[in-house]
């Protein structure tokens, strides 16, 4: 800060310069301030309500209480309820018990008041129309986290940092001092709420912002803070290309994907770079999950370890109901773990569709003469069958103890699970594959082959088309 510029006018030109170099922020934007009553976020919220004419803005705030620190927590809302009303603001509050997240999906109390911060954020966002979310983070968080996660260990990511700027989420203060901060708190007496336990070295990040980085100062690098911030600047080039490339490799690789289901051919990852393997796999949580982060080094060291295994059945639970496991030479992430199928069985009537419940899907079946099929269909979901071999119900079911099949091709019977076995049907998909029967005899796997006892031959007279409708 130069000697004849105020802490006012400092703050502003800094925080209008983050706005500008890394473009933050556009005319007609709507913004979603997350304030949790502390000096950050406060000073946020007021700089962005001043600047709004200025910046062509509109400004909300959001408040979520997690339900840790109770009464505390309960005035730090009424705090930011009171603030917004000052300055005619549209505040949204919410509370929620962070705590039984995290027990429930399998977290820490960090990761779950950070994803239910964020779902609240965007809930607001919606409700608003808002295209930003802003947060309060300031340099001396950028420094801390860079030094917090190196001593704990870390990779490129973790040494990152902090971003100015990550999809909805941006962070204007992040070249602002706190000390600049706290200052501008005190000048416009906006008395901002204070957690206790910052006061004191208990926890780990307090020490390093309480002991470590005086000492450093001190004893090594009175610029320490500055420094830091530098690193995590010149390391975000190297890993924003990491994740470019992370990015197109999924893309390449991913071999099927659905609403809860992302698989992989495992020999195809395995030439991968580890660091781009890494990438792949986090990138699998986030597309199952709609958030990114979520994965810890460990649980992506799991996961190359069962990638290693190739052991069919093999599975990890991931946190947020994710699991991944081997099926033959798939890798294959879900969400939510399966339930046991319920047996069913369903009679198909010629000349009608029939819906399916359990499948989501309909089968329609009609009766040709051999004259009047001029062309084979090459749809696996469209089969033709000996009509006239066909003598009582047809009906549609899932597989059954002991069921065996006469595959096409084949001169005898074979067990159904040996069939599917060899299909390398990964065995929790087994129930849900349809078979099409008559009497005790299965005339179709669905999906995969038919069966040799009911082909069209030469001297078929009538053949039945049964088609799977999804």
């Amino acid at each position: 800060m130069k000697s004849d510029e105020t802490t006012e006018e400092s703050i502003v030109k800094q925080l209008l310069n983050t706005i500008d170099e890394h473009r933050l922020l556009k005319a007609e934007d709507k913004i979603v301030v997350a304030v949790s009553g502390g000096p950050d976020s406060v000073t946020l919220l007021h700089l962005l309500h001043r600047l709004k004419s200025r910046l062509g803005i509109e400004v909300y705030g959001a408040h979520l209480n997690h339900n840790i620190r109770g009464i505390d927590a309960q005035m730090d809302a009424q705090y930011v309820l009171n603030l917004c009303e000052e300055l005619d603001i549209i505040c949204f509050v919410k509370s929620m018990d962070v705590q039984t997240y995290a027990k429930e999906q399998q977290l820490t109390s960090e990761q779950a008041g950070r994803i239910l911060r964020y779902e609240f954020f965007e809930e607001v966002l919606k409700k608003v129309g808002a295209s930003k979310i802003a947060v309060g983070h300031n340099k001396n968080d950028q420094a801390e986290t860079v030094l917090m996660r190196l001593l704990r260990g870390t990779g490129m990511q973790g040494l990152t940092a902090i971003q100015y700027k990550r999809d909805q989420v941006i962070r204007p203060l992040l070249d602002v001092s706190r000390g600049e901060i706290e200052a501008y708190c005190n000048d416009h007496n906006l008395a901002p709420r204070t957690d206790q336990t910052n006061l004191t070295s208990i926890y780990h990040r307090n020490k390093i912002r309480r002991e470590l980085i005086p000492y450093l100062e001190e004893n090594y690098n009175p610029s320490v803070l500055q420094s830091l911030v530098k690193t995590a600047n010149i390391l975000k080039e190297d890993y924003d290309y990491l994740e470019q490339e992370g990015e197109g490799r999924y893309k390449e690789l991913v071999c099927f994907e659905k609403k809860d289901q992302v698989s992989f051919s495992i020999p195809a990852l395995e030439k991968q770079h580890p660091a781009i393997k890494a990438r792949i796999l986090r990138r699998a949580g986030e597309e199952l999950l709609g958030r990114g982060e979520l994965l810890s080094y460990q649980q992506v060291q799991n996961l190359l370890g069962l990638l290693a295994k190739k052991a069919t059945g093999k599975a990890l639970h991931l946190p947020m109901n994710l699991e991944a496991f081997i099926s033959y030479d798939k890798l294959i992430f879900t969400r939510g773990s399966k339930e046991d199928v319920e047996s069913f069985k369903e009679e198909l009537a010629v000349g009608e569709i029939t819906y399916v419940h359990p499948l989501k899907a309909s089968f329609e079946l009609k009766v040709f003469s051999k004259d009047e099929v001029s062309k084979v269909s090459r749809d696996k979901f469209v089969k033709y069958f000996d009509y006239d071999k066909i003598k009582g119900k047809i009906l549609v079911r899932n597989r059954r103890e002991g069921d065996r099949f006469w595959p096409l091709g084949l001169s005898g019977k074979k067990k159904l699970k040996d069939f599917l076995i060899d299909c390398k049907v990964d065995r929790r998909e087994r129930d849900l594959i349809p078979l099409i029967c008559h009497e005790k005899d299965i005339l179709w796997v669905v999906g995969y082959r038919i069966s040799d006892k009911y082909k069209v031959t030469e001297e078929t007279q009538r053949i039945l088309s049964i088609r799977l409708v999804k």
